[in-house]
C-alpha cells in the first residue's frame, strides 16, 4: 500500500502545488512523516488514512486495495473524420461516485470534471457532436435535458428548430415556445399559434397581437388553415406573406412534408441512440476483457 499511497500523495501535492510542510499541516502530521510516506516507508494510522482518503477524493477501501477509482466509462473510436472520432461515449459510473462522495457534494460540479464527449456521434453528460445525446447536449442534431442545436430536442432546448417543454428558436415547438414561429401551449413569436398565442400575428384559443384571431376551443388544423388564409386578406406586408404565411399554408396543405420531416427525425434519432448502444457494448466488452486479464 505504501508505494500506491506514495504515488497518490505526490500526485496530489504536485497538482495543488503544495510543499510537504503544507500537506503535513492539512493532515496534522509533521513534514518528516509526509516525506517518509512519499518514500514508501511506513503507513498512516486509520484516522489519518480517513483524512487522506477524503483529501484524495477516494475511499479507504481503494487505498487499502491499491485500486484507482473508475468514475466513468469511456469509448472513443479510432476512426476519425478530421479531428473528431466517429463515436465518443462517456458514461458516469454513479455507483463509484456515490461510494466516494456520498450525497454531501453537488454532483453537477463533480460531473463537469468528467471528459467532454466530442465526436461525429457523441454521448455523455456534456456532449458535442454532429449527432449529440447528453444531459447538456449541442451540435447539429441533439437530444438532451438542455439541448442547443440546429435541430434540438430537450426539456429546455434552443436552436434553429427546437422542441421542448421550454423551446427557444427560429421555429420553436413546446409547452412554452419563443421564436420567429412559435407553436405552443403558451407561444410568443412573430407568428404564434397555440392555446395562448402572443405575437405580431397570433392564432389561438386566446390570441393577443396586432393581427390576432381567437378561435375559442376550435384550435384544429382546418380552423388554423382558415385563420391563416383570413390573415392573408388583411393589411400585412407581401414579405411576411411570402416568407411566413404562405409557407405555413403550403406546409399544412401538403401532408407528405410532415411525413418526410418526421421520418428524418426518426432516422437521426436512431443514428444517435444507435451510437450510444454501440458505445455501451464496446465499454462492456472492454470491462469484461480487463477482468479476465
Amino acid at each position: 500500500m505504501e508505494n500506491f499511497l506514495a504515488k497518490k500523495l505526490k500526485r496530489y501535492r504536485k497538482q495543488h502545488e503544495l510543499t510537504q510542510k503544507q500537506l503535513a499541516s492539512i493532515l496534522y502530521v509533521s513534514d518528516k512523516t509526509v516525506s517518509k510516506w512519499e518514500r514508501g516507508n511506513g503507513q498512516p494510522d486509520i484516522e489519518t488514512l480517513k483524512k487522506i482518503a477524503q483529501l484524495l477524493e477516494t475511499t479507504i477501501d481503494n487505498l487499502l486495495n491499491e485500486r484507482e477509482p473508475v468514475y466513468y466509462f469511456e469509448y472513443k473510436s479510432t476512426w476519425m473524420i478530421g479531428l473528431l472520432p466517429i463515436l465518443h461515449v462517456v458514461i458516469p459510473n454513479f455507483l463509484e461516485l456515490i461510494r466516494t462522495y456520498g450525497f454531501k457534494y453537488s454532483y453537477f460540479s463533480i460531473l463537469k470534471k468528467l471528459p467532454h464527449a466530442k465526436g461525429i456521434i457523441s454521448c455523455g453528460f456534456l456532449s458535442t457532436g454532429i449527432f449529440s445525446l447528453g444531459i447538456f447536449s449541442r451540435g447539429i442534431f441533439s437530444i438532451g435535458i438542455l439541448s442547443l442545436d440546429m435541430l434540438s430536442f430537450g426539456v429546455a432546448s434552443g436552436g434553429v428548430i427546437s422542441f421542448g417543454s421550454l423551446a427557444v428558436g427560429l421555429i420553436a415547438f413546446g409547452n412554452f415556445a419563443l421564436g420567429l414561429l412559435a407553436f405552443a401551449n403558451l407561444g410568443i413569436g412573430y407568428l404564434s399559434i397555440g392555446n395562448l398565442a402572443i405575437g405580431r400575428i397570433a392564432i389561438g384559443n386566446h390570441g393577443a397581437g396586432t393581427y390576432a384571431l381567437s378561435l375559442g376551443g376550435n384550435l384544429h388544423d382546418k380552423e388554423i388553415l382558415a385563420a391563416l388564409q383570413q390573415i392573408q386578406q388583411l393589411n400585412i406586408s407581401s414579405m411576411v406573406d411570402d416568407l411566413l404565411i404562405q409557407p405555413m399554408i403550403t406546409f399544412m396543405q401538403t401532408p407528405w412534408i410532415t411525413v418526410v420531416f418526421v421520418s428524418l427525425v426518426i432516422l437521426l434519432s436512431l443514428i444517435t441512440i444507435g451510437g450510444l448502444g454501440v458505445g455501451l457494448m464496446r465499454i462492456i466488452r472492454k470491462r469484461k476483457l480487463s477482468f479476465l486479464l
